[in-house]
């Protein structure tokens, strides 16, 4: 198994040098050897390089075709300004000062608006740098149109040939990796859909435990899956620019393949349960039924695989119609008593697995159009111009960081300073970054290419040819080197950039010379955007990330609030506002998640100065704890909206047992909500500074008695295990009079969607406190510490 991944792992690997090196090959052809006319146009081949780097590093031809695009706009952003800038001001009045300032307001010019794609703001950064270093360096004698023109052709070619290499030795188009990975998730799902099922209905503990183990393997191979879907996903639209028109509600594959994960993240956890207690046997009748509905779920995946990226409507229309799993009864003593419950939840996930598409179709097909919708989405579009605080943030952030690095670039070597602006002109994004790691990365990474191309450069001397050949192996290298923890994709560029500089140039002085002055500017323009990086937000991961965690708290504590909301309407009136509330929390939580797992990553990289060291164990199990938290809530959410919908179709039969549904599960909520609410207080800043403050002045020396008092320690109420326990025990006594009650009345479908939808939540609901609990663990630790 190992061996045919390595296999596919270098084959995607050397796919990717090989494309990179055909782009640097084209470059380097045209600068070294083209039609006098087109080199005179190319006079910054190593633009050309960077440029080509930015774009077709492990792209496909949709993203090359995308990068392209984003060139030409960032190409128009300079040119303009730049002419004009020239033009009144004169070249020859240009000096290190008046270049930083020009560098510095176009940048901030550009950098402003949010509607810009971040590749075209990067290479725009390098273009103003070029173009105004440029004219410092040349002086007088710089042509106020075609030094622009110059700067711009270079951006060109690199744009260009990252193009044609995508083409080299055959296209490699988004919609066919795409594809593929769909392909290999949809048959990763049907086998860990299998492999849950047998586990499920496993006798003997030590089968149990290693399906579950199997099935781990599965899920981390989907989620790789998954990451490869979402990074191309983008692409498919600019090979297949017809969709925009034809498919205005297209939908990308991660986001519906995403659907079908946590169905699945549902059965693992339900399977999870089990293992704990091995010893519960499964009746034949619900083994008979789990199978079918194995079945069912098996052929529904293979049609997934056959219609995506694209689906078919007329492959759900067949699905829906000739869909039976609703006709199948389950037992109803399935969630009679705690034992039943994990049954309970995997039969509700699949179920859920089973309808996701279809239902999906639904949304979408009738999907209402709201009164005065132009209108606000006009607006919305007047509030998109104006610029936001992170943008000018921003924007800030750039125009400082490149205005000094080419300020000191220039003052440290004016004959060739245009490095120190290049090094971090290309590495900005809008978003905070681990500023420490990525710059030690890129220093290393420059280091390393410059010695490995001044190897080259001796043992190739004069041949030029040759010296282009002995690149290769360095490109296959980097490859690598970009999927590493220590250099990432920030140390791989500045090493292939490196290397290439020294290895496919001409005319710029001895090479070591270069090599030594290209490092030192690029160290300090890492030096300039550290700098600035501090004094504009100074304040750390680890601190941003408690206040995240503190919201995640609070957004979980309203997520569950609308939940209740939801089982309190008794009508779709009165319900339709909870709804729409909560599927604006999940997605808040959901971004909210993110963002805490950017915050951890960031912080595990980030050095820990004269501060305590970061507990990254501990954070990394709050998010897991988090992650759960959230997929639980969402199957309770989809639950009660199931049960409701069931309730109502049998009048008001089911008024008492639903009342007293929602009194437990509002007893529920009021529990879960001071747990959470505490939590997002304990791990609030303030809290945590004055906790500190507190500490301090605790453990300060008493004058009168000569002792150390003891330490102030912040107690976070735990959940009372007993009354959660009496508030589970009789939500399963009122599933139970629910089910008893109206047997013969209820229809036998109705009576098994509300069979799943109570079980569901039971489960989801013990769950639910054993990980508060979990997180209230943590969090304590976290305060000791």
């Amino acid at each position: 198994m190992a061996a045919p991944r390595t296999l596919v792992v270098w084959r995607r690997r050397l796919g990717a040098a090989l494309r990179i090196a055909f782009a640097y090959g084209m470059i380097g052809y045209v600068t070294l050897y083209g039609p006098e006319q087109i080199r005179n146009y190319i006079t910054y081949s190593a633009f050309s390089y960077l440029t080509a780097t930015l774009i077709v590093s492990e792209a496909t031809l949709g993203d090359a075709v995308r990068g392209t695009w984003h060139a030409i706009i960032g190409t128009c952003l300079v040119m303009g300004p730049s002419i004009l800038s020239l033009w009144l001001v004169g070249p020859g009045r240009f000096n290190p000062n008046t270049a930083a300032i020009a560098v510095g307001l176009g940048a901030f010019w550009i950098a402003l608006p949010d509607s810009i794609p971040l590749m075209s703001k990067r290479i725009a950064f390098g273009q103003l740098v070029i173009v105004y270093v440029g004219t410092v360096i040349k002086g007088a004698s710089t042509d106020v149109v075609m030094h622009p023109v110059n700067v711009a052709a270079s951006a060109g070619l690199g744009a260009l040939a990252s193009v044609i290499a995508m083409l080299l030795p055959f296209p490699h188009l988004a919609v066919c990796e795409v594809t593929k990975k769909c392909e290999q998730y949809a048959e990763n799902a049907t086998d860990r859909m299998n492999l849950y099922m047998k586990a499920m209905v496993a006798e003997e503990s030590t089968t149990v435990l290693e399906l579950a183990a199997e099935a781990k393997t599965l899920s981390e191979s989907a989620a790789k899956l998954l990451h490869i879907i979402k990074k191309y996903q983008g692409g498919m639209l600019w090979e297949m620019p017809h969709l925009r028109l034809l498919r205005p509600d297209f939908k990308h594959p991660a986001e519906k393949l995403q659907e079908i994960e946590v169905s699945l993240r549902g059965m693992e956890m339900a399977l999870t349960s089990r293992t704990q207690k091995p010893k519960d046997a499964v009746e034949a009748e619900l083994k008979d039924e789990l199978k079918a509905m194995a079945k069912q779920l098996t052929q529904k995946l293979e049609q997934i695989k056959i219609s995506l990226p694209f689906s078919s409507s007329k492959v759900h229309d067949q699905n829906t119609s000739d869909d039976s799993s609703e006709k199948n009864l389950l037992p109803l003593n399935i969630c009679d008593s705690q034992q039943h419950l994990s049954l309970s939840f995997f039969f509700f996930c699949m179920k859920h697995l089973n309808q996701e598409e279809s239902s999906n179709l639904q949304q979408n097909n009738e999907k209402p159009i709201p009164e005065g919708a132009e209108n606000h989405s006009y607006g919305q579009r007047l509030r998109g111009c104006l610029p936001s605080h992170n943008s000018l943030a921003f924007a800030i952030k750039c125009s400082l960081s490149l205005g000094l690095s080419v300020l000191l670039g220039l003052t440290y070597n004016k004959d060739r300073g245009y490095w120190a602006g290049l090094a971090i002109a290309v590495s900005f994004v809008t978003t905070r970054q681990a500023t420490f790691w990525g710059s030690n990365a890129r220093v290393q990474g420059t280091a390393l290419g410059s010695i490995y191309g001044l190897l080259g450069y001796f043992i190739c001397n004069s041949y030029t040819s040759l010296r282009l050949a002995f690149l290769l192996p360095w490109i296959v290298f980097t490859t690598f080197l970009r999927h590493s923890k220590m250099y990432g994709e920030a140390g791989s560029i500045s090493a292939v950039v490196a290397a290439l500089l020294v290895l496919g140039r001409e005319g710029y002085g001895t090479p070591t010379e270069f090599a030594i002055s290209r490092t030192a500017e690029a160290c300090i323009g890492l030096f300039c955007f550290i700098l600035v990086e501090v004094l504009l937000q100074p304040e750390r991961a680890a601190s941003l990330l408690r206040e995240q965690l503190s919201q995640c708290f609070g957004t979980i504590n309203s997520f569950i609030g609308n939940i209740v909301d939801i089982q309190a309407s008794h009508s779709k009136l009165e319900a339709s506002t909870p709804v729409t509330s909560i599927k604006e929390e999940k997605a808040k939580l959901k971004a909210e998640i993110n963002q805490l797992r950017v915050f951890i990553e960031e912080a595990k990289t980030e050095p820990n100065f004269w501060f305590a060291p970061f507990q990254g164990d501990c954070y990394t199990a709050l998010q897991k704890s988090i992650n759960k938290i959230a997929d639980l809530s969402s199957f309770i959410a989809s639950a009660v909206v199931l049960l409701n919908q069931e309730m109502e179709k049998s009048g008001d039969a089911w008024k008492d047992n639903q009342e007293q549904i929602s009194i437990d599960i509002e007893l529920f909520k009021n529990k879960i909500s001071t747990s959470m609410e505490h939590l997002e207080k304990a791990t609030s800043t303030d809290h945590v500074q004055q906790n500190e403050k507190d500490q301090q002045t605790a453990d300060s020396i008493d004058l009168e008695t000569g002792k150390q008092q003891n330490g102030i320690k912040y107690r976070i109420p735990t959940i009372d295990e007993e009354e959660t326990e009496n508030i589970l025990s009789a939500f399963l006594q009122h599933t139970r009079d629910v089910t008893d009650s109206n047997r013969a009345a209820v229809n036998a479908e109705v009576r098994n969607k509300m069979l799943l939808s109570l079980g569901c939540m039971g489960f989801c609901m013990r769950s639910l406190v054993t990980e508060v609990r979990e997180v209230d663990k943590v969090v304590r630790e976290l305060i000791r510490k």
